[in-house]
This record gives C-alpha cells, sequence and structure tokens, in this order.
C-alpha cells in the first residue's frame, strides 16, 4: 500500500528473528509447530497465561528485552544505518526489542505496531510504543483496557495485498478455471499445519457428495498432503482442482461460494476482502481461538471443531445458499467498520511524528569497547 502511494518509497521488510539470529529462529520454528500440531492444548495454556502477566512485572520487561539480548545489537546498527522514517513491528519480539532500545534512550524512531489478530495479547503491549495499528474497534477497546491510551491507537484494519481488495467476476475466474458458472463451489485452504488428518476425511466425504459440488484444493507447501489428496480425490465424479503453492490466490478465492481454512489473522482478512464466508477448522486455543469467535459473533464464519461438524456444516452451506447468502451481507457490514482511518493516513501520522523526533529528541551514543 505504501508503494501505491508513493512508488519511489524504499520500504524494507525483515524477518526479525530470521535476521539477528537463524539458529534461535529455526528452534522457535520447531517448537512453535510442534506445539500446535501435537500439544495444541499446553500451546493455549501457555498462550492464557503468559497474556495474565502484569505487563509492569520483572518477567514482562525480561521477555521485551529477550530480543534485543539475542540479536545483539544487530537491531540498533540497522536502525542507526537506515535512519527509517517508521518501523512497523507485525511481531510482538521485535516490538518489544525496539521498545526497550527506546526506553534506554538508544533510538527515537517511531515504534507501530500492526497487531494482526482480532484480539490483542499483552505481549503485544510496550510502553514506548507510539501507535498501534488494530484490526477492529474491538482490539481497540481492548487495548484500552490494558491501559493504552485510546489516543495512540487507529483502527486501520489489517492490510491484505492489492490483488484481494479488486473486483472479480466469478463466473468468468470459473470459466478460466474450467468450473461451471453455476454450480456451488467449495473452496478447501490444507496448507496450515495439524490439520493434513481432517482435510483429508473432508475430502473423501466431498469426493462421494451426493449433490453436485465443484471442489478446489489448495495444500501450499504440504506437499505430502498434496500426494494424500491426490489418492483421496481418485473415482470422484466431481469436477476437481488441487493445487499446491499459487500466487494467483485471489482469484481463485473469488471462484469459491466459501472457504474451508484455519482461522489465521491473514487469511480470515484476506476472505472477508473477498467477500468469501468462512467454515474454520478446529481453532487451535490462543489467538486463532479469538478470530475464530470475532468472526462467528459478526455472522460470517461457522466453526467445526469436529469431523462431523465439519462435514454437516459443509453440506448446510452446500445445501442453502440463502444462509451463504445472509453471511455475505453480513460481511459487506462488517467490512465498513473494519477500517476507521486508511492504513496510509496513519503511517503519515507516524512519519510526520519521526520528522518531529529527529529535531528535538537527543538519543545515547553507544560506547564502543575494544
Amino acid at each position: 500500500e505504501i508503494l501505491v502511494h508513493y512508488p519511489d518509497a524504499q520500504v524494507d521488510i525483515l524477518d526479525y528473528i530470521q535476521t539477528i539470529n537463524r539458529a534461535w529462529n529455526h528452534v522457535a520454528q520447531f517448537f512453535y509447530i510442534q506445539g500446535i500440531k501435537r500439544t495444541p492444548g499446553v500451546y493455549g495454556f501457555f498462550y492464557h497465561h503468559f497474556n495474565k502477566i502484569p505487563m509492569d512485572s520483572a518477567l514482562s520487561r525480561g521477555v521485551s528485552r529477550l530480543g534485543l539480548i539475542v540479536g545483539g545489537n544487530k537491531l540498533l546498527t540497522y536502525l542507526e544505518r537506515k535512519r527509517p522514517q517508521v518501523v512497523v513491528h507485525t511481531f510482538p519480539t521485535s516490538a518489544g526489542a525496539h521498545g526497550t532500545l527506546k526506553e534506554d534512550g538508544l533510538d527515537a524512531t517511531p515504534s507501530v505496531t500492526l497487531i494482526t489478530d482480532y484480539s490483542p495479547h499483552r505481549q503485544w503491549i510496550h510502553r514506548a510504543t507510539d501507535m498501534y495499528f488494530v484490526a477492529a474497534p474491538k482490539v481497540r477497546e481492548e487495548l484500552v483496557r490494558e491501559g493504552v491510551p485510546r489516543e495512540k491507537i487507529r483502527v486501520t484494519g489489517i492490510p491484505v495485498r492489492q490483488r484481494f481488495r479488486q473486483t472479480y467476476d466469478p463466473v468468468a475466474i470459473r470459466a478460466k478455471l474450467g468450473l461451471a458458472p453455476d454450480v456451488p463451489t467449495i473452496l478447501v485452504l490444507g496448507g496450515a499445519f495439524g490439520v493434513s488428518l481432517q482435510i483429508v476425511a473432508l475430502v473423501e466425504y466431498l469426493a462421494h457428495f451426493p449433490d453436485p459440488v465443484q471442489l478446489i484444493f489448495v495444500t501450499g507447501r504440504n506437499h505430502r498432503l498434496f500426494e494424500q489428496l491426490e489418492r483421496a480425490l481418485r473415482g470422484t465424479e466431481h469436477p476437481t482442482l488441487l493445487f499446491g503453492f499459487v500466487e494467483e490466490i485471489a482469484e481463485i478465492m473469488a471462484a469459491a461460494d466459501f472457504l474451508v481454512t484455519k482461522s489465521g489473522g491473514l487469511t480470515t482478512t484476506e476472505a472477508v476482502a473477498m467477500e468469501r464466508p468462512l467454515l474454520l477448522l478446529k481453532p487451535i486455543p490462543g489467538q486463532e481461538k479469538a478470530n475464530a469467535d470475532f468472526f462467528v459473533e459478526k455472522g460470517v464464519a461457522h466453526v467445526a471443531e469436529t469431523l462431523e461438524e465439519l462435514k454437516a456444516l459443509s453440506a448446510m452451506l452446500l445445501k442453502y445458499p440463502q444462509v451463504l447468502e445472509e453471511m455475505r451481507r453480513r460481511i459487506v457490514l462488517l467490512k465498513r467498520e473494519l477500517v476507521e482511518v486508511p492504513l496510509i493516513d496513519a503511517l503519515r501520522e507516524a512519519a510526520d511524528l519521526g520528522e518531529v523526533r529527529r529535531t528535538t529528541t537527543k538519543v545515547k551514543r553507544r560506547i564502543s569497547r575494544a
């Protein structure tokens, strides 16, 4: 979005943990993936208990400082070399590390935290953060209850790529994909970790669904799942498309009547931008559950906790198009409340704050020791 309005702008996109310490990144990813895949209840336990830690406690401050300890001086060196107008954090670790630098008087660059879920965890909140960009008014009110000044918060919505904001002709897209224009069509996004068995069972069920249906499956980079679905789809009489990783996912979404997916913040936001109802698979305790609760409350999603619920809800949405029509109507209403301030306007405000800081704030100089 920045480059749409400012084509000559320099935008650096960094994977913070990968940049500061690759070994730590591999370890953190391994334990996160294994945790949500094998013991989601344990992951949820730690998620909720860390959310109860007082933000001014020594433990909370220690967690915020962890990103600096692991990365040494890499973040500060980058900031001194690049001198950005603003830093936007989409992950709590980098936000905490930057906030610590600011509290220590080592940097004055505006720090913006973009919360990419529909409920904030306390690890997102840091005293030195200058602005918060949030997904919905609900998130703003939760931050205010946690003590964040209301004037620091902008409801910008979670940003999605421009292609998800375009208007598509579903009939034309279906024709391009070789699908019929008037047959109910499901898109199943099955590349997420930990859902393979459910996805395979759902595919076997849909492959033999008694009524006409068109099936689209995207497995992302989950090659094993791709092979499993190939086997599960043998013998089906329904028109079926099976993809691995695809760039044109927005077009594929446009061809579907509804999506079956996990409740990650970005994927659900993309679906809402495309005005596609959601059927969400067994959300993991923590941010996925919070996201799912938000969309269910808004009437734009259903949640399946078990395989039987997944089958029953899929059949219901296929057989009763009026249910999907009502969900789409609610999505249109929801989209209106998710953006109070355009993201680019909020970024300009943060950048202007940076210009003021450059002329009024002194930062401590590092002392290098041989």
